[in-house]
């Protein structure tokens, strides 16, 4: 009676680790900097959807602030995390063909962000939302030069 029971532990102990990894999004990229290019691009993507779905709404000058200072962060160091060969699949080749237009585009991000961050501070409504709908656009151009959904 003890050994089926034991070996049903056991088995289980072996299982449950494997499909936790299975299920686990972090690893299954090429490299450790494209793993994290992607995280950084999807809180990016949340912060600005937080952004027109949520703190706006709500005057929530403070939160739209602290987001778009990381969104600025994050676009002043986008062309390091696009080393040569660090390519993945959501990345279009002609990143790196065209990396000081790519550059530019990261830029412009970083910028639109800082602008966005200053008018959050400022609690002008009208300039942030002004200012969110220039980050997002710079986003859009980006996406449509390098970027493959799949």
């Amino acid at each position: 009676m003890r050994k089926p029971f034991l070996s049903l532990i056991l088995s289980a102990a072996l299982v449950v680790p494997v499909t936790a990894v299975l299920a686990h999004e972090p690893g299954t990229y090429e490299s450790p900097i494209v793993e994290q290019r992607v995280k950084r691009f999807k809180q990016s993507g949340a912060d600005i959807q937080a952004i027109f779905k949520k703190h706006m709404g709500a005057g929530n000058f403070t939160a739209i602030e602290k987001a778009a200072g990381m969104m600025a962060a994050w676009g002043e160091e986008i062309p390091d995390a696009f080393p040569a060969g660090s390519n993945s699949v959501g990345a279009d080749p002609t990143i790196w063909e065209n990396f000081s237009d790519f550059e530019s585009k990261a830029n412009a991000f970083a910028k639109a962000a800082t602008e966005l961050e200053a008018a959050a501070a400022s609690g002008n409504a009208g300039a942030v939302k002004k200012a969110a709908q220039a980050v997002g656009g710079t986003c859009k151009s980006c996406h449509q030069s390098y970027r493959i959904k799949h």
